[in-house]
């Protein structure tokens, strides 16, 4: 067995073990409870870097195994994706998303779901659209950073602890990342943490989660295999307990020799001016007000959103729904909310975000 393998093992046997350091407890708010939600016992703080070097090895292997199609140098893909949509979104049904990308200078891809379509081309890095450019619909953005970019925020400099994990009879390591200076040692996932779990066996993702309450699952039977990639044939994102996304790659091929008229935008596409750019997902806190007269324990929720130029939030919904007086709460919060407008010189910019309503302190 290699070295860093044997000290893997002994990562996980610690924390099973829970053999977690002394520390001096601190409150938080529990998470929502939920069956996919894995790191709920003891943990390991990654604070050296023989341990941190040891699972950031096993999340790139992940990285490189089951995602990064954009990365530098990669090859050439054509891409279908069939999926159906559910949840508070406001555009749900059957949808479908066909790609075909050589390079940033050769890329098209097309999305339709309910009565949205758009054909978008890509012309010396700027996307030029079909239809006039406008919001896209967040569960066409979920599917496109799922399959194709479903660990683009692991860092090596984050805050990391280590938890681990079952999962259909699969041993899984956890890893939870966040920007706390000062992460805790307390048991189980915190409100500001990602997690990523990864099968320690195979060295695929799992299970990946954004934020509490949002949840991507990754089915390799029947995997694609892709160029050295393993590409998970279904993938299921639930949300609140239930699946609002279940996703079907239909195929991932080579594309053979471009055709030069599929990636040449035409005039009325030009004529529209840059599309939007569909950025992967951001976090952060927005500090509300009390809820008035509210008696019960106050926690903070999560409001997965899209954001348009302007920092309208053009699409919202709750990630925490047990409690619907505080869900409604901390979705109007954001949607009257203005955020930051998002721009790259001239080329708009949407963000998909996830963002922490606390009432009244930040938790």
């Amino acid at each position: 067995m290699p070295a860093r393998w044997r000290l893997f093992s002994l990562l996980l046997i610690a924390v099973t073990s829970q053999l977690v350091f002394a520390q001096t407890p601190h409150v938080v708010a529990s998470l929502p409870s939920d069956s996919l939600e894995l790191a709920t016992g003891s943990t390991m703080l990654l604070n050296t870097p023989e341990n941190r070097t040891t699972v950031l090895g096993l999340l790139e292997r992940a990285r490189q195994s089951v995602s990064e199609l954009y990365a530098q140098g990669g090859p050439a893909f054509s891409l279908k994706v069939s999926f159906t949509a559910g949840g508070q979104s406001s555009y749900t049904g059957a949808g479908q998303m066909e790609e075909i990308r050589y390079n940033r200078e050769l890329w098209r891809w097309s999305a339709r779901l309910g009565d949205y379509s758009q054909l978008r081309i890509f012309q010396n890095g700027i996307a030029y659209d079909e239809k006039t450019p406008g919001p896209i619909p967040l569960r066409i953005q979920m599917v496109r950073g799922t399959v194709i970019w479903p660990m683009f925020r692991v860092r090596p400099g984050a805050a990391m602890r280590m938890a681990a994990g079952k999962w259909n009879g699969m041993d899984l390591m956890c890893a939870l990342l966040s920007a706390d200076e000062r992460p805790s040692l307390s048991p189980g996932r915190r409100w500001q943490e990602e997690e990523y779990c990864v099968d320690t066996k195979a060295g695929l993702l799992r299970i990946y989660s954004e934020a509490p309450g949002i949840y991507v699952t990754y089915d390799y039977d029947d995997a694609l295999q892709f160029h050295g990639r393993v590409v998970a044939r279904n993938i299921t994102v639930n949300e609140d307990g239930s699946p609002v996304l279940q996703i079907h790659v239909d195929s991932l091929q080579d594309p053979g020799r471009p055709d030069p008229n599929l990636f040449t935008p035409t005039k009325e596409m030009l004529s529209h001016g840059p599309g939007i750019v569909l950025r992967p997902p951001v976090r952060f806190t927005d500090i509300a007000p009390p809820v008035p007269g509210y008696a019960g324990t106050v926690l903070p929720v999560i409001i997965h959103a899209a954001i348009d130029r302007d920092g309208k939030v053009v699409e919202a919904e709750s990630l925490q729904n047990s409690d619907p007086t505080l869900s409604n709460a901390a979705l109007t919060v954001v949607k009257r909310a203005t955020y930051a407008p998002q721009q790259e010189g001239y080329v708009p910019l949407q963000r998909e975000a996830f963002i922490e309503v606390a009432f009244g302190a930040v938790q």
